[in-house]
C-alpha cells in the first residue's frame, strides 16, 4: 500500500556524529529529513546511507596541521562517502604525498580527531608489570612523540613532551638493559621515520647517561625533554635524508644549519621557557673547539647540550642510511670517546655502550651466535640468547648462555643482524628480570 507521506526508515541522534540526523523514504528515493536529497536507492546502498549517517566528515584541509612527511598518519583518510581510503597509521613518506593528500578533497572523521588528541595514559609503570608488553609500549611512545612534533603549536605540546619524558625515564630506570636493547635493535630499514626514532634514542642515551653521573632530576628531565625536541623543525627532513641515496642539496645543508636555532624559536612558540632547555637544544650542535654549528660558539656550553651532542653523535653514527651502512654500536662508542678528548660524558658513554650492550651480536667460544640481552656483574660477562648454532644455522627458540662461564665466553663482536627472535626474546627478558 503506497503512502502520500515519506514514511521514516531511520531516526536515530548520534552523540558525536551527525545530530538529529535521520532519513526518511518514498517509494524509492532516500531523502535527509532536512529535505535534502541524499540518493536515489539504485545509486546509494543502504551501507552507504549509514556509513555517512554515524560519521562527521570534515575536509582534510581542516586538519592539514597534522599531516606531516615522515609521520604516520593519526586517522583514516575518506572519500566522499565514507569509504576508507588510507589507514591510520600510513606513512606519509614524502612531501610530494603530504601535497597530494590536500590537494584530493578528501575527508577525514572529526571523532576520528579529536580522539587522535586525546593524551596517551603514562607507560611503563613502576607499581607493576607492564600490562602491555614491552615493545608495544616502545611504539606506543614513538606513536606520541610523532603527534606531539607534528603539532608544535597544541595546546597540549608541552604537557605531551612531559609525558614522553616521563615515559623515558621510568623505562630507562625500571628496564635499563630492555631499553637499551630497543635502541640498539631498531628497525634499520625505516629511513622515513627517522627523525622521531632518532629523537627517542638520543633521549634514552641521556637519561642512561645522566643515571650514571649522577645528575639532578630536574636536570635529567630537561635534558631529556631537549632531546625529544632538538629537531622540531627538521624531524620530516631527516627521514628524507635518511632515504636519500645522494649528498643533501644545497638548501637541505642550510636548514640544517639553522635548525637548532630555529628549533628553538619552535619552542619558544610552543610556550617552552625554561632557558636550560632551550638553551640544550640551541647548543646541541656547538663543541668546545669552536666548530660546531650555528654560530661556532666554543665557551660557556651548557652540560646538557655537550651530553645530547655526544649522544646524537653515538646514536647517528649505528644507525643505518640508505646510502651507508650501520656502524656496530660498540666501535661508534669508541669512536665517541676517542675523539672527545677524555671528556667524563663521553667516557661514560663508553662505558655503557662501549663492550657489549644488549642488542650487540656476538660469538661465542662454543660457535653459536647470540645477541646481548643483559649486561652482566663484569663489562665482558654479558647474559646472552644464542640465535644461531654453530653451524649458523638458526635455532627454534633462543637459549640463554652465560658467557662467564669458560665454554660460553664472547670470542668477538658481529655486525648487526636481522632476527625472527625479537619477540621471543622479550619474553627472555621476563624472564630473567630481577
Amino acid at each position: 500500500m503506497s503512502s502520500a507521506h515519506p514514511r521514516p526508515i531511520f531516526c536515530t541522534s548520534i552523540q558525536g556524529s551527525n545530530p538529529h540526523a535521520s532519513f526518511w523514504c518514498s517509494g524509492n528515493d532516500l531523502y535527509v529529513v532536512n529535505g535534502e536529497l541524499v540518493a536515489d536507492a539504485p545509486c546509494a546502498s543502504f551501507t552507504t546511507i549509514f556509513r555517512l549517517l554515524i560519521m562527521n566528515l570534515i575536509p582534510i584541509g581542516e586538519v592539514s596541521a597534522q599531516i606531516n612527511c615522515g609521520a604516520p598518519l593519526p586517522w583514516n583518510v575518506r572519500d566522499t562517502e565514507g569509504k576508507l581510503l588510507l589507514a591510520r597509521g600510513y606513512l606519509v613518506e614524502t612531501m610530494e604525498m603530504q601535497l597530494n593528500l590536500l590537494r584530493r578533497g578528501v575527508f577525514v572523521d572529526a571523532d576520528e580527531v579529536r580522539a587522535s588528541q586525546e593524551p596517551s595514559p603514562i607507560l611503563f609503570g613502576r607499581t607493576q608489570r607492564p600490562v602491555l608488553p614491552f615493545a608495544a609500549q616502545w611504539d606506543a611512545v614513538e606513536k606520541r612523540l610523532t603527534g606531539l612534533l607534528a603539532n608544535h603549536r597544541d595546546a597540549q605540546f608541552l604537557s605531551g613532551i612531559r609525558d614522553v619524558e616521563s615515559m623515558i625515564t621510568v623505562a630507562s630506570e625500571e628496564h635499563p638493559d630492555q631499553t637499551i636493547y630497543s635502541v640498539i635493535r631498531h628497525d634499520q630499514e625505516r629511513f622515513a621515520a627517522y627523525g622521531i626514532t632518532h629523537s627517542i634514542h638520543v633521549a634514552c642515551v641521556c637519561s642512561i647517561l645522566a643515571e650514571r653521573l649522577g645528575w639532578s632530576k630536574k636536570n635529567r628531565e630537561t635534558v631529556i625533554n631537549a632531546a625529544l625536541t632538538m629537531n622540531v623543525s627538521i624531524i620530516g627532513l631527516q627521514g628524507e635524508l635518511a632515504r636519500s641515496e645522494g649528498a643533501p642539496t644545497r638548501q637541505q645543508r642550510q636548514l640544517i644549519h639553522v635548525h637548532p636555532a630555529e628549533s628553538v624559536r619552535m619552542l619558544q612558540d610552543a610556550g617552552v621557557t625554561d632557558e636550560d632547555w632551550l638553551q640544550a637544544v640551541e647548543q646541541h650542535h656547538e663543541s668546545p673547539n669552536g666548530g660546531g654549528y650555528p654560530y661556532g660558539t666554543r665557551h660557556k656550553l651548557s652540560e646538557l647540550s655537550q651530553m645530547i651532542r655526544f649522544a646524537d653523535i653515538f646514536t647517528a653514527k649505528y644507525s643505518a642510511r640508505k646510502n651507508r651502512a650501520a656502524m656496530p654500536s660498540r666501535q661508534a662508542a669508541q669512536s665517541v670517546y676517542l675523539a672527545s678528548d677524555g671528556h667524563p660524558i663521553a667516557s661514560a658513554l663508553l662505558k655503557e655502550f662501549g663492550i657489549y650492550p644488549p642488542g650487540c651480536f656476538v660469538l661465542l667460544k662454543s660457535g653459536e651466535t647470540a645477541v646481548t640481552i643483559r649486561r652482566g656483574n663484569t663489562p665482558t660477562a654479558p647474559l646472552v640468547a644464542v640465535v644461531r648454532d654453530k653451524n649458523g644455522l638458526p635455532i627454534k627458540e633462543p637459549l640463554l648462555r652465560e658467557t662467564v662461564l669458560p665454554q660460553y665466553a664472547i670470542l668477538r663482536t658481529l655486525p648487526n643482524q636481522s632476527t625472527q627472535y625479537d619477540t621471543a626474546i622479550e619474553r627472555l627478558f621476563t624472564l630473567t628480570a630481577e
